[in-house]
């Protein structure tokens, strides 16, 4: 039997699960329905606004390690200029939006180090994979460096150097696989190869 709070805990680790699994398959089919044609555009522009809500209430009600991974990858997106559609666009506003009004109802917890630390892996990500683009490295060494991984082993310093708990490791590759299967998915079949489907998914992670 489980306790109180076990059960709360357990209820809390379901939803981000389902929450990270939504908005990594949501943000990528905006993505294809604004770049490659694929969908519909109106059900993208739904699909931001949800995922602007859940993004935003996930920060206030997570606290600490949602608001550090979100907060990177807005900051990431508009450093690097990748939000380039109107769906995007009204996804990141309803997100800060609501973010900002959880934050003055309830308050939040916003931790700088997480934040930078997912900034670092990212920009570290970024010029691995441009030079595993420009360099023969081996197949199996571009697809490591296509992959991103600084970004995953910036989640592990995170859990260890701060209060986080690894089950933080569901929700983080929840989004990533989601986000994976969706950049395969064209007219219901994996139409991609591997190593395609990789470096495009790596575009929009922190």
């Amino acid at each position: 039997m489980f306790t109180v709070g076990e059960e709360l805990a357990l209820l809390n680790l379901a939803f981000l699960v389902a929450t990270y699994a939504f908005l990594g398959g949501a943000i990528k089919y905006i993505d294809q329905a604004y770049d490659e044609g694929m969908g519909s555009i109106t059900l993208a522009k739904t699909l931001a606004v949800l995922s602007g809500l859940l993004m935003g209430a996930s920060m206030i009600l997570d606290g600490g390690f949602s608001t550090a991974f979100f907060m990177a990858m807005l900051i990431s997106l508009v450093l690097t200029k990748k939000i380039d559609n109107w769906s995007f666009l009204t996804g990141t506003i309803v997100a800060l939006a609501t973010f900002i009004v959880g934050a003055l109802i309830w308050g939040a917890e916003l931790l700088p180090i997480p934040i930078v630390i997912f900034l670092i892996a990212g920009a570290i990500d970024e010029i691995a994979d441009s030079f595993a683009h420009r360099r023969g490295l081996g197949q199996m060494a571009e697809y490591i460096l296509h992959y991103r991984p600084f970004s995953d082993l910036g989640l592990v310093l995170l859990i260890i150097i701060m209060p986080f708990d690894w089950h933080y490791l569901a929700p983080y590759f929840a989004f990533t696989l989601c986000y994976l299967f969706m950049s395969g998915m064209e007219d219901g079949q994996m139409a991609e190869s591997f190593k395609g489907i990789i470096r495009r998914a790596s575009q929009l992670r922190p």
